[in-house]
């Protein structure tokens, strides 16, 4: 019998709390044992946690340690075959970790499975569960393009008949992640399944990268429904806090650090330091706070020379196979 544990990170998460866990509790297969860690929050985020879901296990932190540290600690609370990563947030139709628990049983090579996440809708509850026909996307699993960025397919766009074939992507949305435990073994490094240096934001890009120069494979099941209220995006940049933004680009430049292959800097290495070279740019011009990113990945180099070296020493794809997953979603995918 397949395990299942599901691990919720709060961090001033009180608003959105309830409901999630709710819809967590009305799954029709329901996780063995669900940890929530409560990252130091100043609102009543954990006092909502045994209101919801009295046999929850609930711990809270004196201080906030970041989303890869506190997933990990739940990672090693409640070891199980497979974890559900949740966004308190997102919150699940009642037959998302069903459908992914059958994609999982259905190939032994598939470490991860995205579902399709909606957008919360105006409502105060978030809206149905179900797909309406106004809805927008929030991620149908990640795409990767030349330049490096690792973007969730479809964010923004009209939800109706767009990405409804079930196929592999490069990633899942850290807001809703369904993982194979065998995979999470498998990208461990110094009992790390999340990078903590990455504290927060781009940490499962950087998981999901890893899995795949491990061999592992990313599935999209676009019947298992969830919705998102999504904080950080691109549009959204100069309205973050400054911490934030800092985070994401010192983020960006440790995963090519530890990630890259030698021929995707080959093919690809001038659109990547064209990438880079704007947003050192951007930085210098309207975001000075950004630029101290660069000390933060130069502190961080012997680490990042460990992780990359024990990361190649391992790497199962085939080069030409690992870079077709930056070349943009095919045409096809774009419907039914």
């Amino acid at each position: 019998m397949t395990t299942v544990t599901a691990s919720i990170v709060l961090h001033d998460s009180g608003p959105v709390t309830g409901a999630c866990l709710r819809a967590l509790g009305a799954q029709t297969v329901r996780p063995d044992t669900v940890i929530v860690i409560d990252n130091a929050s100043t609102d009543d985020a954990a006092a909502l946690v045994p209101l919801a879901m009295p046999d929850a296990r609930l711990e809270r932190l004196a201080a906030n340690v970041g989303f890869a540290a506190a997933h990990n600690r739940a990672f090693a609370m409640a070891p199980a075959d497979v974890h559900l990563v949740l966004n308190p947030d997102c919150r699940l139709a009642p037959d998302y970790l069903a459908r992914a628990l059958a994609v999982l049983a259905a190939d032994p090579r598939t470490g991860s499975v995205s579902g399709r996440l909606l957008r919360f809708r105006d409502e105060p509850d978030g809206g149905p569960l179900t797909e309406l026909a106004d809805d927008i996307l929030d991620s149908s699993g990640m795409i990767g393009l030349r330049n490096r960025r690792v973007l969730d397919r479809g964010a923004d766009e009209p939800a109706a008949g767009r990405y409804l074939v079930a196929e592999d992507v490069f990633g899942v949305s850290g807001a809703a992640a369904v993982y194979r435990r065998a995979m999470l073994d498998d990208v461990d490094h110094a009992g790390e399944i999340f990078a903590e240096h990455f504290f927060a934001y781009r940490d499962d890009v950087a998981l999901a990268w890893r899995a795949l120069l491990l061999g592992w494979r990313c599935h999209y099941e676009p019947a298992a429904i969830a919705r998102h209220r999504r904080r950080v995006t691109p549009e959204r940049r100069r309205a973050l806090p400054a911490s934030i933004n800092r985070r994401s680009v010192a983020n960006r430049w440790r995963m090519l650090a530890r990630n890259e292959l030698a021929a995707g800097w080959r093919r690809d290495g001038p659109r990547i330091l064209a990438r880079d070279i704007g947003i050192v740019g951007y930085a210098a011009l309207r975001e000075q706070t950004t630029l101290a990113a660069v000390v933060d990945v130069v502190r961080d180099a012997r680490r990042l020379r460990a992780w990359r070296r024990d990361l190649m020493r391992r790497r199962v794809i085939d080069p030409a196979a690992m870079l077709a997953w930056f070349d943009g979603p095919p045409p096809d995918t774009q419907g039914a």
